[in-house]
């Protein structure tokens, strides 16, 4: 006969307290493991953007979606020493800066970060004699704070609020601290590359000025279809990148007419046919002074084709429709209407109202019909702000 096999005993019961230890151990690593990993999205988002508006966008937006907090705001210092909120998120936060929310820099909790310098938590707001209550912030009850340094200037700071009491703990303070590091480090980045873009731009003023030696009229010109350009652009809604290489491409797409002999460009009838062949070549020529320059990588394509034309008969390549680069489409309606407006040694300029009723004539041949809208738009826009302000002259 076999026998009978134990059975078991079963498990002793985990005593209460240690079970809830454990738990609290469990949920506050699944805490931090999602903080690490989203401060190293964010991190990595950061370090692709150069302006401070997307940069500051980002932030409260990704705080806000990850961590579901009521408030976020990126708070920065003004010049006259009062704060406002450079981005927020959270109804709350959005209403103040519909109303233009700004306080001087020493009130509130956010004061008391600045002052100090460091990070300030707070899990009872009503408590801490610096909290300033508002009416569209009446329902906060923590709040945590970390200041935002820019190199070695103290650029403004994060603000995060919640509804609960002791809504915060030290993960949360570091996890701020970690983020504003990061926005700190990416704001110092958009400045820099904000004075190296400005170098930039002086030295490619510095090339297309060049030209006034040999043709006034162009170097000119270059300047003036700059604005129209850019206006038309943000119209058609490029983004600040491809704004940028549009205004590189309106300054340089002429740059190639160094090569042109003054002869021709300031020859006071028709072109003969060599000329003209001569004179078509400036778009290639242009491409290739400035290929060596990595920075005008993007801007080559509208220095090349900005004398395409939206049927196909334009130079140097013969392209059409929207196999054209828009930034190229953009700089020849607004060269156009600039050189129909102004006198050139061989005719005298054509008055305002003829010229866009070129424009009119020749979209969807010429020129891109969208395009043409878009700047006509400008014009207009240009017309009322002019109107307006010699009503205002005469009445001030």
């Amino acid at each position: 006969m076999v026998a009978a096999t134990p059975a078991t005993p079963p498990a002793a019961p985990v005593p209460a307290p240690a079970a809830a230890a454990e738990a609290e151990r469990t949920e506050r690593l699944a805490k931090r493991t999602q903080q690490l990993v989203f401060a190293n999205t964010l991190g990595a988002r950061l370090a692709a953007m150069t302006d401070v508006v997307d940069i500051t966008e980002a932030v409260v937006e990704e705080l806000h979606r990850e961590f579901g907090f009521y408030l976020v705001a990126a708070v920065r210092i003004r010049e006259d020493d009062y704060v406002c909120a450079a981005a927020t998120s959270g109804a709350a936060f959005e209403r103040l800066e519909e109303n233009r929310w700004s306080q001087p820099r020493d009130a509130g909790i956010i004061g008391r970060a600045l002052r100090e310098r460091t990070d300030v938590m707070c899990n009872d707001v009503k408590l801490d004699p610096s909290f300033a209550v508002r009416g569209e912030t009446a329902e906060t009850r923590s709040e945590l704070v970390s200041p935002v340094w820019v190199g070695e200037r103290l650029w403004g700071c994060l603000n995060v609020e919640e509804t609960r009491l002791d809504a915060f703990d030290e993960d949360d303070v570091r996890l701020l601290r970690a983020v504003a590091d990061q926005v700190g480090s990416a704001l110092r980045s958009a400045e820099l590359y904000a004075q190296l873009e400005r170098a930039y731009l002086g030295t490619a003023e510095a090339l297309a000025a060049a030209l006034e030696a040999k043709d006034a009229y162009t170097a000119q010109h270059a300047t003036s279809i700059v604005g129209w350009a850019e206006a038309v652009g943000r119209r058609m809604g490029m983004d600040h990148v491809a704004l940028r290489n549009l205004r590189y491409g309106a300054i340089f797409h002429d740059i190639g007419k160094i090569s042109v002999p003054e002869a021709i460009l300031n020859k006071a009838g028709p072109l003969d046919p060599d000329e003209w062949e001569l004179m078509k070549d400036h778009t290639v020529v242009g491409e290739q002074i400035l290929e060596p320059v990595e920075f005008l990588a993007d801007v080559l394509p509208i220095v090349r084709h900005e004398h395409e034309n939206w049927d196909g008969t334009g130079y140097p390549d013969g392209l059409r429709g929207m196999t054209i680069p828009l930034g190229a489409r953009i700089v020849l309606v607004c060269d156009a209407f600039h050189a129909m407006t102004s006198d050139r040694p061989y005719r005298e300029a054509l008055e305002r109202q003829d010229a866009i009723g070129e424009l009119h004539a020749n979209a969807g041949r010429q020129f891109d019909p969208l395009v043409v809208d878009a700047f006509l738009a400008v014009l207009e826009d240009e017309e009322a702000a002019r109107v307006a302000a010699a009503e205002e002259a005469a009445t001030g």
